[in-house]
């Protein structure tokens, strides 16, 4: 199954990656892995040392605010957001 994967310019840039990717899996876990294969750079941009979505990244499957485990169906949408602090 083919996931389509939208991040954001912030972390292309950082990343040195495109904006849009097709990746595979049934979970978003899956999927970044996948993700990973293509983009490795990304890992330490998403994760933290334990494996885990860090604080300041949110990523939605089809809208919704997801987690590693969240199921993801045929042709779903993930798309990745890093929050924005300042003051």
């Amino acid at each position: 199954m083919t996931v389509r994967v939208r991040l954001p310019r912030v972390l292309t840039d950082t990343a040195a990656v495109a904006p849009r990717h097709e990746a595979s899996g049934s979970t978003l876990g899956e999927v970044l892995e996948s993700l990973f294969t293509t983009a490795p750079g990304l890992r330490q941009h998403l994760l933290d040392e334990e494996g885990r979505i860090r604080p300041h990244v949110l990523i939605f499957v089809d809208s919704v605010k997801s987690d590693l485990d969240t199921a993801v169906g045929r042709d779903a949408d993930v798309q990745v957001l890093q929050a924005v602090s300042g003051g």
